[in-house]
């Protein structure tokens, strides 16, 4: 089938860099166009039910603050309080869901990896002048990371395993994570001391099929780590960004705001006791199956109609 690309879709996560895509099922021009979101039930995160692992790794980087103990747990107990949240969300919706957070450490306790960014900081190196070659040095910091946590991880000993995971990539970290844990939910989020910054959170690959989706987030606000978090099983910012440029996704987004004002993908830096969880975002991590025509016209237009799962 044919793929769509959205103007509805900005985010600062390459949701936002790259718009969201749909797979089509065609109709007549004059009908409405039945969408399947590629940011839902796809890659490692597929449905935020069942079994969750939350798996953080610390970094420092010379532009960074460096991670005192004071720092990781707090930022741990922030983690513990979005997931949480969460989960409490899920309850309320009748949904089975079960978040465990898991953090690196080598064998000899060390936590945070060493890994300097190429231009320094997070946005300076995303967001240069050719934004594909920004994210390849993103995905090369971030293989080296994941390499490097995956040399604290147990060796694979099942006897039917016959081909060596080489631990050389965030690809193969997960596929351990994954096999350790026993659920294929595995979510990995990177986590940089940026407090007090001006900087960037943002989440890569959330609809791509190619490579596995991450986070890296700036700050320990338990609603910003709530919201990189969802952005991993698929859920959409509800936001203005600075990449929406069309009067319409504008107009769309500000009625989104007006409609859901405590939606959490479309305030993340408030308390996050305060936010709330959408019918629409329900949609998108796969807690309701269908998305009511209400939404579907506000976000999507009256041509585009989200399947019923």
């Amino acid at each position: 089938m044919p793929r769509f690309n959205s103007a509805m879709s900005g985010t600062l996560l390459i949701f936002l860099i790259i718009p969201f895509c749909f797979i089509l099922s065609g109709c007549k021009s004059t009908e409405s166009i039945d969408v399947f979101f590629t940011s839902r039930e796809n890659n490692v995160c597929k449905i935020l039910k069942g079994k969750v692992v939350v798996y953080a790794i610390f970094v420092d980087t010379k532009k960074t603050k460096p991670w005192t103990q004071y720092d990781i747990y707090s930022t741990l107990d922030s983690i513990d309080k979005s997931m949480d949240w969460v989960m409490q969300r899920a309850v309320q919706n009748c949904v089975n869901l079960n978040i465990s957070v898991v953090y690196h450490k080598n064998q000899r306790g060390t936590i945070p990896i060493y890994k300097e960014f190429t231009k320094k900081t997070l946005s300076s190196s995303l967001f240069r002048k050719q934004l594909s070659a920004g994210i390849r040095d993103i995905y090369r910091w971030a293989d080296y990371i994941a390499a490097e946590a995956g040399k604290s991880l147990p060796k694979d000993t099942t006897s039917i395993i016959r081909t060596v995971n080489k631990m050389n990539d965030r690809e193969r970290l997960l596929a351990r994570l994954r096999d350790i844990y026993k659920t294929d939910n595995v979510a990995l989020m990177y986590f940089v001391n940026n407090y007090y910054s001006d900087e960037i959170s943002v989440t890569f690959d959330a609809t791509s099929s190619d490579n596995p989706e991450f986070s890296i987030v700036s700050f320990k606000n338990p609603s910003v780590i709530a919201h990189e978090f969802l952005h991993l099983f698929g859920a959409w910012d509800l936001y203005i960004t600075p990449f929406d440029s069309h009067k319409e996704t504008i107009r769309r987004k500000k009625q989104a705001m007006e409609l859901f004002p405590d939606e959490i993908m479309a305030f993340a830096y408030r308390n996050i006791d305060s936010l709330n969880i959408s019918q629409f975002t329900r949609y998108t991590i796969g807690w309701d199956n269908a998305l009511e025509p209400k939404y579907s016209e506000l976000i999507l237009g009256k041509k585009l109609k989200p399947v019923k799962y």
